[in-house]
């Protein structure tokens, strides 16, 4: 007696992936079922709870579930052992000082890196003042910059084949990924603490946070300086975020329990008026320790922070404008989450229509907290 399609996938949920595969080898029938996006999509994010098909990378691969669940047990599996076999495990050695980041260039980017390309380069920066780049699959080291200042940050340039430095004096520079080639120069005059590229109306600006509060923002290739604000008296930039939609720029201090970060409009950043501060609004939720914007969603903020019973919290923000006439507001409704002590760890049983945010409070912190983030409400 032969099951209805519907009937046998209902079935298969209850089937492991080996079972599942043992299943899709009996008749034509099973296999078609077996094979159904839905069931592989469900065993990936009970298991994994983070995704991203694009990291099969080669475009011979067909983008399923089913691929991704099987490439990526396979590898893990493999690095579990300490074998070789469908990944690559090389040592880049070249630097005498400490790596201060690693980015990728060619063939990938830091959210989607490609896996199984054969072509997939990084670039890393180091405290012996150079900036290096290699082959991921060989460790042969392409070019390497000339030695300078040790450096503190790097970042990858998303529109162009290019990467941004920044070392202990403040000096910015932007570097061609294809040659090692200087590129543009800029000095904050202060030691800079943090860095965020992004673009608006494909006009190419980069912000940066420096050790004595301020915010600095640069435009287009040569690295003009468009603007400039304090955020922070006397205390390191060292939060500094764009959101997805990029009209808003969240920046904070994690050093001092009595500061609030800011939400900053970034058209007043990348066109200031000479008559107007910035359009800015302080996030309450003082003593931030970690914040992020929800990737999935155009403006929403999350953020750990100090509570007055000095337990932890987490905030939720959905950032608007209002305008009238006569003036523009930023808006900000939010929900509070306490952050317990041990929380449970857990997958979503079934991982459709939810996204899953995972913080870490402090690198030294017992708990992380899981909750699950819905579309238009925690």
């Amino acid at each position: 007696m032969e099951l209805i399609d519907d009937c046998l996938i209902s079935v298969f949920t209850f089937l492991t992936e080996e079972d599942l595969l043992s299943a899709s080898a009996v008749c034509k029938g099973w296999n078609q079922a077996a094979d159904t996006p839905w069931l592989w999509r469900r065993l990936c994010l009970q298991r994994w709870s983070f995704c991203n098909l694009s990291v099969l990378g080669n475009e011979n691969i067909t983008h399923s579930w089913k691929t991704y669940f099987l490439r990526r047990c396979h590898l893990e599996s493999k690095m579990t052992t300490g074998r070789s076999g469908g990944y690559s495990c090389r040592s880049l050695r070249g630097h005498t000082g400490r790596v201060v980041g690693l980015v990728y260039l060619r063939g990938s980017s830091a959210q989607n890196p490609d896996l199984f390309t054969s072509s997939s380069t990084v670039c890393s920066a180091s405290t012996d003042g150079t900036v290096r780049a290699w082959n991921v699959h060989n460790g042969e080291l392409l070019w390497c910059t000339p030695v300078q200042s040790p450096l503190t940050h790097i970042i990858r340039d998303e529109q162009s084949d290019a990467v941004i430095t920044a070392d202990s004096r403040g000096i910015i520079k932007t570097w061609q990924a294809g040659t090692g080639q200087e590129g543009a120069s800029y000095s904050t005059g202060h030691p800079v603490s943090a860095l965020v590229q992004y673009s608006v109306d494909k006009e190419w600006f980069l912000t940066i946070g420096t050790h004595l509060g301020s915010v600095c923002t640069l435009a287009d290739s040569a690295l003009t300086k468009k603007s400039s604000i304090k955020v922070c008296d006397s205390f390191k930039v060292n939060i500094l975020l764009a959101s997805p939609d990029k009209k808003w720029i969240a920046a904070g201090t994690k050093d001092n329990d009595d500061l609030s970060p800011k939400l900053i409009y970034t058209e007043s950043l990348t066109c200031p008026s000479e008559d107007e501060e910035p359009l800015s609004r302080v996030v309450p939720v003082p003593g931030c320790q970690a914040a992020v914007f929800v990737p999935t969603q155009a403006a929403r903020l999350a953020i750990v922070h100090n509570r007055v019973d000095s337990h932890k919290a987490l905030s939720v923000f959905d950032v608007s404008m209002r305008k009238t006439k006569y003036k523009s507001d930023i808006q900000t409704g939010g929900v509070l989450q306490p952050v317990r002590d041990r929380p449970a760890l857990g997958h979503p049983s079934g991982g459709q229509g939810q996204q899953l945010l995972l913080v870490g409070v402090r690198p030294a912190a017992v708990g992380v907290l899981c909750e699950r983030i819905r579309t238009g409400s925690l």
